[in-house]
């Protein structure tokens, strides 16, 4: 195989990989917004979901997966900017509660309490948002 294939079937597989993972991160959006919707997860203030009451074991297993895709993006952002996951995952919070809790969905802050989001009132945001 000559250089200049090797480099073109390089780019391919780069390209497929970018695509692939964004697809990956998608479904996971997607299935937050659904968990979201249910009313038995929510938001935290940490920039990661929570279990809303007594949720049964296939919900806080979806949660589960969640927050650890949540993670593994939080690490790399925070490589990225140079600060530490917690500062990436709590920067994310801030704009996750600007824009997708829905109305009748949960969000927690920092004082551990859910919250359900009324109506169109604006969700308040964590004190570290700026």
């Amino acid at each position: 195989m000559t250089r200049e294939m090797k480099l073109m079937v390089a780019a391919a597989l780069g390209l497929a990989m970018v695509a692939g993972g964004a697809a990956y991160a998608y479904a996971y959006q997607d299935a937050a917004a659904q968990l979201r919707a249910s009313g038995q997860a929510g938001e935290q203030a940490d920039g990661y979901m929570g279990v809303v009451g007594s949720a049964p074991a296939n919900i806080r297993s979806q949660v589960e997966q969640i927050n650890i895709q949540r993670r593994a993006a939080y690490t790399q952002l925070a490589q990225q900017r140079g600060v530490t996951i917690e500062e990436a995952a709590a920067a994310t919070a801030c704009q996750i509660f600007a824009g997708r809790i829905g109305a009748g969905q949960y969000y927690r802050l920092p004082d551990g309490v859910w919250r359900q989001r009324n109506g169109n009132e604006p969700v308040p945001r964590p004190s570290h948002c700026g």
